[in-house]
């Protein structure tokens, strides 16, 4: 069996404002400020997002014949574009304006 005191580590300091904060590792922020961070980095991922989302309906635009068919997957196409590139971004733009 485990020891209690073992499980119990003391608080580490967050990297950024070295506000001491439970669960969390050396080297990592505090919930406080990753949302911060996260508030920061929703925009600029947004806007990428949408700018990848309007790239692939051009390109379909410009480069497939669309049919009724085609219009509904170039749709779904670019939605999962939206999402995927939206999370890629916000995890880039968090690092970034980590540092």
């Amino acid at each position: 069996m485990p020891s209690l005191l073992a499980s119990a580590e003391p608080p580490v300091p967050c990297a950024r404002c070295l506000k001491r904060a439970p669960n969390i590792s050396w080297g990592d922020l505090c919930p406080d400020c990753l949302a911060e961070l996260r508030r920061r980095a929703t925009p600029i991922a947004r806007r990428i997002s949408i700018l990848a989302a309007l790239l692939v309906i051009f390109y379909a635009w410009r480069e497939i014949v669309l049919t009724p068919t085609s219009r509904v997957w170039v749709a779904g196409i670019a939605l999962g574009t939206y999402f995927l590139v939206r999370r890629i971004a916000t995890q880039i733009a968090i690092e970034m304006l980590r540092k």
